[in-house]
């Protein structure tokens, strides 16, 4: 006799509920862009309506959601990378492949227009002030966590790269097949080894 797998908790469905949803408006995002990815069209997709409509009450608790599942994912996907790269300064070299892979993503792309689409919706903007202050705490202290102390302490540099790189991620959407990205990434790694030499090389 095949045994019968053991039933899900409430606790254990909820959250099931809750990533398919998540994941998604995340294709919608990436695929369709802010402007379509309403609340209805998501609970449709998802199959997930009477569930979703409960946890996620608004469009801007479902978006802020998206962004802070997206932002625990990356920091992961950064502490893994990082950690395989022992040289901490070769970790400063390689953030712009680095930031490329993570944030090319749909994911990434979806934070994108989630960002952008907050400019026109005052209600979303306010809902998603303390989450992004939450994603930076937590970036800060991974830049401590993985870097020298003479970058970690550059926000403006470490910005430069972040948001030529998700400028890059969203060129890819707009414009397919238009010019070789990962030259562009070159060019950031140049800048990066140029802006923080080797003591050797300096010699």
């Amino acid at each position: 006799m095949t045994e019968r797998p053991p039933r899900l908790t409430q606790a254990e469905r909820s959250a099931r509920t809750r990533a398919r949803v998540i994941e998604t408006a995340i294709t919608s995002l990436h695929t369709l862009g802010y402007a379509a990815t309403t609340t209805s069209l998501v609970a449709d997709r998802s199959g997930s309506r009477g569930a979703m409509l409960h946890q996620f009450p608004t469009r801007a608790d479902l978006m802020a959601a998206v962004m802070e599942a997206v932002a625990e994912e990356e920091m992961a996907l950064y502490d893994a990378r990082y950690a395989a790269i022992p040289d901490p300064l070769e970790r400063v070299y390689a953030i712009p492949e680095v930031v490329w892979e993570v944030l090319s993503r749909p994911a990434g792309v979806a934070v994108l227009e989630i960002l952008q689409g907050s400019r026109s919706d005052p209600a979303m903007a306010a809902r998603l002030a303390p989450v992004l202050e939450r994603v930076s705490k937590k970036a800060a202290r991974s830049l401590t966590k993985w870097f020298p102390p003479e970058f970690a302490s550059s926000v403006a540099e470490m910005r430069l790269v972040v948001w030529a790189i998700r400028g890059l991620s969203i060129s890819t959407v707009l414009e397919p097949g238009v010019g070789d990205v990962q030259q562009s990434i070159g060019l950031l790694r140049r800048l990066m080894e140029t802006m923080h030499p080797r003591k050797e090389a300096r010699a």
